[in-house]
């Protein structure tokens, strides 16, 4: 009698050619014929190629095959060839939940490639059973062990429901109390971030900011934090958690907390919590911090980032200034930072950050500027260079203030803040010559009357520059009570020498004051020298 078809290829599979096997075992995949189990499994023990062991263990998954036939399919598990422990992990998955003890009991003498093939099992079954397999695995694991465990977690606890994945989260938080190892607990807490539940929110908070955890554990529930923010916003305590572990020593730790604080949306009401990490010793941390306080809206980081300017170090400070650029906001603390700054290197930054705003100025804000450079310039602050400066590009009214404070200056007889006074006024243009003269006189009382050092003398150089504008220079010296007969003389022969007007007039008067005294004869002397009576 002629054998059925299936005889026929199920023959096949005994056949000393491999492409004859190979054929038989695809065909009887596709008949899912429960009478080629026994024969397919026999094949995978008979020292068959890789090639076919795979197609033979894809067939017996598509067939279905009991518990019992598996003996030659667990060996397959720790397979060189990748494919084939694949298949060989489908296979023993489709037998259903009752391999679950058997796997479970394979795990504890499981290694390498095998130990992962048996948790692909775990993971293609799903399940709570598989599930609790699976976390106490965790608990044996080393490292890189656990990151692979964590990884078939992940695809289990993907197709769960909300119900299911609640209680997964129940069971991993109560290892987490237990968990005997660095590596237990950092595995368990990446598969509580892998089930994407706001509700482990607090968990993860409490573990990344608990300092007696190790850095390990930290990062884990820092990077876990990144899959249950639903709606992308940081709380104040997960502000709090980032930026104390974006500081933390350990830079694995800290380098964690810095790509997860910019990849999340930092409410502009949490911006202070950037700022000691805007001060970091390590640049690169403050750096990131002042980035992303740049990219928030909002008083508060704009208050932050000017609070950097005036408290930050000159980088620190530049990288802040620089963030607040765009900010329109920015020009009313930056105004009140600079009335009060007592750093001249910080008050320049500030005036550059106030350039392009000058125009925005409100009168209000003059006059602070005003008011602020005019007290620096009475006080001789470090200051009033780039108040000054600022009051003046900005069109502010110093004048009035200026001219008051130096009249109050003169009557008190404080003549070095006087003549800082004086000075602004001629920077500022508003100087008339009688201020020009009154600068002139204050230096001149401390002047040497060498004219052999006359050419770095400012009173000097002040007083002929005032003659050669028309003003009376000897008239004026005759009237400054100031001006003693030493003075007059030394401008007298000075002017003589360079050729200026008035030379002659105060020589002249020295020689009527001082009658037959020594420098008397000398102011004569010089006069008959230049030939004039």
């Amino acid at each position: 009698m002629a054998k059925a078809p299936l005889d026929l290829i199920l023959g096949m599979l005994g056949s000393d050619a491999p492409e004859r096997q190979l054929a038989a075992v695809i065909v009887l995949g596709e008949l899912k014929a429960k009478k080629a189990v026994g024969p397919l499994t026999a094949l995978l023990s008979n020292g068959v190629p890789p090639s076919i062991q795979r197609h033979a263990l894809d067939a017996l998954s598509r067939i279905g095959l009991g518990q019992k036939a598996l003996g030659p399919v667990w060996p397959l598990l720790g397979s060189r060839d990748a494919e084939v422990r694949r298949a060989a992990s489908d296979a023993v998955a489709s037998v259903g939940e009752t391999v679950v003890s058997e796997v479970q009991a394979r795990l504890g003498g499981a290694e390498g490639d095998e130990r992962r093939a048996l948790e692909g099992v775990l993971s293609r079954l799903g399940g709570a059973e598989a599930f609790d397999v699976l976390l106490a695995t965790l608990a044996e694991g080393h490292e890189e062990a656990n990151r692979v465990t964590a990884l078939e977690l992940r695809r289990l606890v993907a197709d769960a429901d909300a119900k299911t994945r609640r209680g997964y989260r129940t069971k991993i938080e109560r290892f987490l109390k237990k968990a005997p190892s660095v590596a237990a607990a950092a595995g368990a807490v990446k598969v509580l971030g892998y089930l994407e539940d706001a509700a482990t929110a607090p968990t993860l908070i409490a573990l990344a900011s608990d300092g007696s955890k190790t850095p390990a554990v930290r990062q884990e529930a820092l990077i876990a934090l990144r899959f249950t923010m639903a709606d992308g916003n940081a709380s104040k305590e997960l502000m709090k958690a980032l930026v104390d572990a974006a500081a933390a020593p350990d830079r694995s730790l800290a380098q964690t907390a810095l790509m997860t604080l910019a990849a999340i949306d930092v409410p502009g009401t949490h911006a202070p919590a950037l700022a000691r990490l805007a001060l970091h010793q390590d640049l690169s941390r403050a750096q990131m911090a002042i980035d992303k306080l740049g990219s928030l809206g909002g008083k508060g980081a704009t208050e932050t980032l000017v609070d950097i300017v005036a408290r930050g170090d000159k980088r620190r400070a530049e990288l802040a200034a620089a963030a607040l650029e765009s900010r329109d906001d920015a020009t009313a603390p930056l105004v009140e930072l600079l009335a009060k700054s007592d750093e001249l290197e910080r008050a320049k930054l500030v005036r550059q950050a106030l350039k392009p705003r000058l125009e925005r100025l409100t009168p209000a804000m003059k006059k602070a500027i005003a008011v602020a450079a005019v007290e620096a310039l009475v006080a001789d602050g470090p200051t009033a260079e780039p108040l000054l400066s600022t009051a003046k590009d900005a069109g502010a009214a110093l004048t009035e203030g200026l001219r008051a404070q130096a009249t109050r200056l003169r009557k008190g007889k404080d003549r070095e803040a006087e003549a800082r006074v004086l000075r602004a006024l001629a920077r500022v243009g508003e100087a008339t010559t009688d201020d020009r003269y009154r600068l002139a006189s204050i230096h001149l009382a401390t002047s040497h009357c060498d004219p052999r050092t006359r050419r770095s003398d400012t009173g000097l150089r002040l007083l002929g520059e005032l003659q050669r504008e028309g003003f009376d220079v000897a008239g004026a010296m005759r009237k400054d009570r100031a001006a003693d007969l030493e003075h007059l003389y030394y401008v007298g022969f000075c002017f003589l020498e360079d050729d200026i007007d008035g030379g002659e007039e105060l020589l002249k008067e020295v020689v009527a004051k001082a009658g037959r005294k020594k420098i008397g004869k000398a102011a004569k002397n010089k006069l008959a020298l230049e030939g004039i009576e």
